[in-house]
C-alpha cells in the first residue's frame, strides 16, 4: 500500500514541480496526512519513526540556512523518511540527489542552464524511489 502512495505522491507532486516550481500547501498536507494514517497504526518503534526524520529534518534546516531547497522537498523527504525509516530513506534521497547533480551537470556542460538555475527535484525524489523499487525487486523484495 505504502508504495502506491508513494508513486501517487511522487508522480503527482513531480507534475506539479515541473510546471510550477512549487507544490500547493494543500498538496503537502493531504500527503503528510495520509503518511500519518499509513505510518502511525502499525508502528511499535518510535526511534524509527523519529531516526527515518533525520534525512527529512537535515533539509528542511539546510533549506533555511540556504534557501536553496524548497520546504516542499523536505516535507516530502519527511514522508519519506516516516514510511521507509532512515535507511529507505535515505537511500531514496542518495539515488534522488546523484540524479540531480548528474542533470545539471549535464545540463551545464551543454549550456542549457547557469549555475544559477534551479530544477525542480521532486521529479529526481521520485526516480529515486524508482530506482529504490527496482533494486528492491532484483533483491527479493519490494524496496529496502
Amino acid at each position: 500500500m505504502r508504495e502506491y502512495f508513494t508513486f501517487a505522491m511522487l508522480f503527482c507532486g513531480s507534475v506539479m514541480d515541473i510546471r510550477k516550481k512549487e507544490l500547493p500547501r494543500v498538496f503537502l498536507l493531504v500527503c503528510a496526512l495520509i503518511c500519518a494514517l499509513l505510518v502511525l497504526p502499525g508502528k511499535s518503534e518510535w526511534s524509527e519513526l523519529l531516526f527515518g526524520l533525520l534525512p527529512g529534518l537535515v533539509m528542511w534546516i539546510a533549506g533555511k540556512l540556504s534557501g536553496c531547497i524548497g520546504a516542499a522537498d523536505a516535507v516530502l523527504v519527511l514522508c519519506l523518511g516516516a514510511m521507509y525509516g532512515l535507511s529507505g530513506s535515505g537511500e531514496q534521497l542518495m539515488y534522488a540527489l546523484l540524479l540531480a547533480a548528474v542533470a545539471a551537470i549535464l545540463l551545464i556542460s551543454l549550456k542549457h542552464a547557469k549555475k544559477e538555475t534551479t530544477l525542480p527535484f521532486v521529479p529526481f525524489l521520485f526516480a529515486g524511489f524508482l530506482f529504490f523499487c527496482l533494486r528492491g525487486y532484483f533483491n527479493g523484495g519490494t524496496g529496502g
